[in-house]
């Protein structure tokens, strides 16, 4: 059993509030355990305080201590505040990256001005990531890619997890922040989760001093804001396997927000849906060829491989109507 994504979504996803389908093992194998797993099963047997208590808690990594604070709901009020205190610098960053503001448009547009020299994509998503997004690629010269009728080039693309977890979690949704595009999976293999073409292989900008690397990424202007946090915190969590993809599984309800997109476990989603056999939608097929192009590449197969850049994944607080790269 993946306990993380059996037990997560009851206590801070998509069935909270609903009764738990799933009998918890007895007896818990403790020793297996993860110690995300450890505070969950802790959680459900309501034991989390004593648990705590056990820690000696200056052993703890800052992986573990974002672990606690994401549990920090279901301690008592004291124990709350008593770790808010011990570990206030590593709390307020995390706190920063959990309740980072959507930019506006004066924000993304610097973003969008900001020259980097190397292929980007960004996915501009909303705060509710239940509805999709846009993506667009810039290419390393600055100019955004435009299609056969001059417009720029996009496609819809939906960040959100199917869990109802946030970035924070396991199988939460994709982070915002920015990441290294390193290449694509070898194989469209597994086609019934990912699709029928390639995944785009999407990597955590390394770890470094005061975050030196990933802020030379950014305007200068947009060092002292949040929105680019919760990609560290999802770093130092140990989110992985992010990737951009499609999907063989069907949205059966037209009446979902993001019909007719499928929610993934983290990832960056593209369409692929079929819609009663009257339009099929290839999506991910279109962004690899467009990231080809985009770097002088022919877009065939054999050039996949060579598909490298950075991708920004933000989210904005409007719509996209007053950006300049539109016109």
């Amino acid at each position: 059993m993946n306990y993380l994504k059996t037990f997560l979504p009851y206590l801070f996803g998509n069935k909270i509030g609903k009764s738990l389908e799933v009998s918890i093992p007895k007896p818990i194998p403790w020793e297996t355990l993860t110690f995300e797993e450890t505070l969950m099963f802790h959680v459900l047997g309501n034991t989390i305080n004593q648990f705590v208590d056990s820690l000696n808690l200056m052993s703890l990594s800052k992986k573990d201590l974002y672990q606690l604070f994401n549990f920090l709901v279901f301690f008592k009020s004291d124990k709350q505040e008593f770790l808010k205190l011990k570990f206030k610098n590593d709390y307020l960053y995390f706190l920063d990256a959990i309740t980072a503001k959507a930019l506006d448009h004066a924000e993304l547009q610097e973003l969008l001005d900001f020259k980097n020299n190397t292929l980007s994509i960004f996915a501009i998503l909303k705060k509710e990531r239940n509805v999709p997004g846009i993506l667009v690629i810039r290419t390393a010269d600055g100019q955004f890619l435009k299609n056969n009728r001059g417009s720029v080039w996009s496609i819809p693309i939906l960040g959100m997890s199917g869990r109802g977890l946030s970035f924070n979690h396991s199988n939460g949704a994709t982070p915002c922040g920015v990441y290294s595009i390193d290449s694509v999976m070898p194989e469209a293999n597994q086609k019934y989760e990912f699709g029928k073409f390639r995944r785009l292989i999407i990597n955590f900008i390394p770890e470094s001093h005061n975050e030196l690397e990933l802020l030379g990424l950014i305007p200068q202007t947009h060092h002292h804001r949040s929105w680019w946090r919760p990609s560290v915190v999802g770093r130092t969590l140990g989110r992985h396997l992010l990737r951009i993809h499609g999907t063989g599984r069907i949205n059966f309800n037209p009446f979902s927000s993001h019909f007719p997109f499928y929610p993934t476990s983290g990832c960056l989603a593209t369409n692929e849906a079929n819609l009663l056999g009257i339009k099929k939608f290839k999506d991910q097929r279109h962004l690899l060829n467009a990231l080809m192009e985009a770097q002088g590449m022919v877009p065939i197969e054999e050039n996949e491989s060579k598909i490298h850049g950075l991708l920004y994944v933000v989210e904005l607080d409007d719509s996209l109507a007053a950006l300049h790269f539109l016109t």
